[in-house]
């Protein structure tokens, strides 16, 4: 992976996690009598990650927490709810932890299913706030749809091979793809959101209806089922505007729910740190030798140096197969730490230098914990010969082409 590709790949994931923080964020911001300040969060999320680099180039990577009190203070002078400046402090730093040690470790589908649940939550749970804010929350939404697949479709086309000229008709046309289906979509999203607020409604109505018989409390509790609304627009008679009113509970209104909220949030958080930080595995990788593990596209690099010392296998038939690796990675044909034998297949191609039944064979015999008998271990040991063979007759052609 080029070091240009890795630099994408660790912005993108990050980036991408950073959208269901800021839906959070947002509405703890407005529930809380404060602005939205969607700017100032874009602002310190670049910041801290911009930071975190310099930070991990010259010292240990967990010193990227020496930021924590720094962000917390300049989040709370931007005007955050102290909530949301705890969660911007804490859960960037956390998230950059990870990353610098491996950029692979995504969790973006989860982030998209989140973010799309509180979505669907501000639309069926409506308060005054989310009502006034209802188009930050939507176009939040769809700006990490946006980012997320036009990113990945980026990511994917670097470094593939193929011509410059190729690669932007390719992400020209699969992007525009994209934003025609966001497009139609768009058309019928009223209907969706309606849809979707429907089902939810229908099926907290069957809950407490199953509820019943045991809880009395439940007896006149029945949600509204939703109405298909036509847009709020005055008549000629000049008429105002109708405005959704939003009743509230006397006895509701006088409870300290700020106080409640920040005593729960406050045990939450301490029983998730303390569980968390217990039994995780801490990442201990450094960032010099991340950069060592970035292989570059110039003929002439060097060999990488591995991050964990491989141990020699005493099974010959694993042995054959561990000096064959070897030989694969002194080449840059190499599998990286944590792939699979069927990624590193796939995304070398292997399959079109190497007869399938040699691969098959490989994949069967490179983990197998059995005794090999003799007749099958010459076997092996000519399936590695035959496959080195194939793999140096495509790198001379390669060669070859390249020189014309």
């Amino acid at each position: 992976m080029s070091r240009f590709k890795y630099t994408l790949l660790f912005a993108h994931t990050y980036l991408t996690d950073m959208f269901l923080l800021l839906f959070i964020v947002l509405i703890i911001n407005v529930h809380n009598g404060k602005e939205a300040l969607i700017i100032p969060f874009i602002l310190i999320v670049l910041a801290v990650m911009t930071a975190s680099s310099l930070i991990v180039r010259r010292f240990r990577l967990g010193r990227i927490y020496f930021m924590l009190p720094f962000v917390l203070i300049i989040a709370l002078l931007s005007g955050f709810h102290w909530l949301a400046a705890l969660l911007l402090a804490y859960l960037p730093l956390l998230r950059l932890e990870y990353l610098h040690d491996d950029a692979r470790t995504t969790f973006s589908n989860v982030t998209l299913i989140v973010t799309f649940l509180l979505l669907i939550g501000t639309n069926v749970l409506t308060t005054e706030e989310t009502v006034a804010h209802a188009l930050h929350f939507h176009l939040i939404f769809l700006s990490l749809v946006l980012f997320f697949f036009t990113g990945r479709i980026f990511i994917l086309l670097i470094g593939n091979g193929w011509p410059m000229r190729k690669n932007a008709y390719m992400f020209t046309t699969l992007s525009g793809l994209f934003i025609l289906l966001g497009i139609s979509l768009g058309l019928v999203y009223h209907y969706i959101v309606f849809i979707a607020k429907y089902i939810v409604l229908l099926l907290l109505n069957g809950f407490i209806f199953l509820l019943r018989p045991f809880f009395h409390i439940l007896e006149n509790v029945e949600f509204e089922r939703p109405a298909l609304e036509e847009g709020t627009i005055p008549d000629s008679k000049g008429e105002e505007e109708t405005r959704p009113e939003f009743d509230q509970d006397p006895a509701v209104a006088q409870l300290p729910v700020d106080t409640i909220m920040a005593v729960l949030f406050i045990i939450a958080v301490i029983t998730g740190l303390y569980i968390y930080y217990k039994r995780r595995n801490p990442p201990q990788t450094d960032k010099r030798e991340i950069e060592q593990t970035i292989s570059t596209s110039t003929p002439t690099a060097p060999q990488k140096k591995r991050l964990v010392r491989a141990d020699v296998p005493e099974d010959r038939v694993r042995k054959v197969y561990f000096e064959f690796e070897k030989w694969l990675a002194a080449k840059n044909m190499g599998r990286y730490q944590n792939e699979t034998i069927p990624e590193w297949i796939t995304r070398l191609g292997l399959t079109d230098i190497i007869d399938k039944q040699r691969l098959t064979t490989y994949i069967e015999t490179r983990y197998s914990d059995t005794k090999t008998a003799d007749r099958d271990y010459h076997i092996y040991k000519e399936n590695i010969k035959m496959m080195k063979k194939e793999i140096n007759e495509y790198l001379k052609e390669k060669q070859k082409n390249l020189r014309e």
